[in-house]
């Protein structure tokens, strides 16, 4: 098992900072010391056992946008090929999640066109620095129903690269979308399934946490990726924890084997040192 967090290590300098759209001629200062401060925080995590990551999105800052006018693939291609040794060396799994705002399954064309460049940077980004990494989404939109949903869904799939198809997988979220619906587009795409435990507690078809990893196990070659986090007490549903709870996390463990779990928890780092050492207590993993 490995054990993962989110987009920066706040003890350490901050990997995910961004521009205003007018001032994009800083994009390349914020995008080299996004970069540096990526290597230092994945080194960081090694020294702690920690060996999953979720680069974030804004690592080069509206790489996608239309009046982008950096060339980062060019500019930024030595310091992402060093990136990509410290992963290969240290055997790293990565993972990204773009936003809110890319829906591959949107019935808008605009949408699908602006979601694509968005998810093609992502590839991009992972390509050049030559690892392995899966690009992770949910099914969005649901106009038209679950059914229609999944069909465009399949449909708009056949208009990505080879290059981002080979490393998309996609996320059953909290109020439409179960896993069982994701089977439908692992069937019509081939893409595996992200299972979110606290996504899954809210928005099931009747499944257990440990029928539903059965479920999407298949759809993998090799380990999975979950995503895991526990309920906000006192915030509406669905909202993540600010901080792990070592009890709920025991139980979590005690209940899934064979994955690699990201922790979407608020503080980062710091329940990511604590996860460690919990599951090194179980046996889940062993210190390096």
């Amino acid at each position: 098992m490995k054990i993962g967090y989110v987009s920066t290590n706040r003890s350490l300098c901050k990997a995910d900072s961004t521009v205003k759209l007018d001032h994009l001629e800083r994009v390349k200062g914020v995008a080299n010391s996004n970069l540096e401060c990526l290597k230092r925080t994945l080194e960081w995590n090694v020294e702690h056992d920690i060996l999953f990551f979720r680069i974030s999105s804004n690592t080069i800052p509206f790489a996608s946008h239309p009046k982008m006018t950096f060339d980062w693939r060019k500019e930024m291609r030595g310091l992402l090929e060093e990136v990509g040794e410290v992963i290969r060396e240290k055997s790293i799994r990565i993972s990204m999640h773009p936003g809110q705002y890319t829906v591959l399954n949107s019935e808008r064309g605009e949408v699908v066109r602006s979601s694509i460049e968005e998810l093609k940077y992502h590839a991009d980004l992972l390509d050049l620095m030559g690892v392995e990494g899966k690009i992770q989404i949910h099914v969005g939109s649901s106009k038209g129903g679950k059914e229609e949903g999944v069909r465009r869904f399949v449909e708009n799939f056949s208009l990505l690269p080879e290059n981002l198809r080979n490393r998309l997988v996609v996320e059953n979220d909290d109020r439409v979308y179960t896993v069982r619906d994701c089977l439908e587009v692992w069937r019509g795409t081939g893409i595996p399934i992200v299972l979110d435990n606290l996504h899954h507690s809210l928005n099931n078809d009747g499944e257990s946490l440990e029928e539903a990893l059965d479920l999407v196990r298949g759809t993998w070659r090799g380990t999975p990726m979950m995503d895991y986090s526990s309920q906000e007490p006192g915030e509406r549903r669905g909202v993540h924890a600010s901080t792990l709870s070592e009890t709920d996390f025991r139980d979590f463990l005690k209940v899934v084997k064979d994955v690699d779990v990201m922790l979407e928890i608020k503080d980062k780092e710091a329940s990511a040192l604590k996860a460690v050492r919990i599951a090194k207590e179980m046996n889940k993993i062993k210190s390096f």
